[in-house]
């Protein structure tokens, strides 16, 4: 993973980020609200969290929702992004910040839920094998990892419609040139799989229970239990 670059990235956009994500996820509420909210029929009470490419806490904050009382660990290597999830959980003492590439390692032990939303699709096949394995050794019994992310498709001719259509999407939004021409760059460093390749990598690291529960188009979210 180029983590420099996507720290550039992302660092740029850190203000304005949480404003405009319906501007670019067009299934937004299903995608983040309806998926997060499985989360509830799990028997584990998932004390300590931690959400890896944190960003600005907006999947950390949805969480949160759910489980007010769990310690939670935001880790991004974006110093900006962190800063604004800074601001939103203000005044909280079971929040942690960390500023760290998490496709190394992660600096924790006993985690009872790892959650990702719309990050892990930048590192490479190699950096997810690892990623997954960390995950699933950190992770304690009946520990569940929930990613949001985007996915490809087999299928070229399928693929470039769900592009297009997406683009189509984004043209039509409430959005800038410059917006628009800083998500393309972002879109650059993009290495998608497909859905069944990652719950394949995910079996591979470990885990028999997995499964996509929310799929549209480029959008998917799966979970993972230990």
């Amino acid at each position: 993973m180029n983590t420099n670059e996507i720290k550039e990235q992302f660092n740029s956009i850190a203000e304005e980020y949480d404003s405009r994500r319906r501007c670019f996820i067009p299934c937004f509420d299903d995608f983040y609200g309806r998926s997060v909210s499985l989360l509830r029929y799990f028997e584990n009470g998932f004390a300590n969290i931690v959400d890896l490419g944190a960003g600005t806490g907006l999947l950390t904050k949805m969480v949160y929702d759910i489980y007010p009382e769990a310690n939670y660990t935001l880790i991004d290597v974006s110093t900006d992004m962190l800063e604004v999830a800074k601001k939103r959980f203000a005044g909280l003492n079971n929040f942690t910040f960390v500023e760290y590439d998490y496709a190394e390692d992660i600096p924790l032990e006993n985690c009872d839920l790892v959650c990702s939303a719309l990050s892990i699709h930048h590192l490479d096949n190699d950096d997810k094998r690892r990623l997954y394995g960390n995950i699933y050794s950190k992770l304690n019994k009946n520990g569940c990892f929930i990613n949001l992310d985007q996915f490809i498709v087999k299928s070229q001719e399928i693929n470039d419609i769900y592009d297009a259509w997406w683009y189509d999407y984004i043209n039509n939004g409430r959005i800038t040139e410059a917006e628009k021409a800083a998500w393309v760059e972002r879109r650059k460093l993009d290495k998608e799989n497909t859905l069944s390749e990652t719950l394949e990598l995910l079996r591979n690291a470990g885990f028999d229970k997995v499964d996509c529960v929310y799929n549209f188009m480029k959008f998917g979210v799966v979970i993972a239990i230990k």
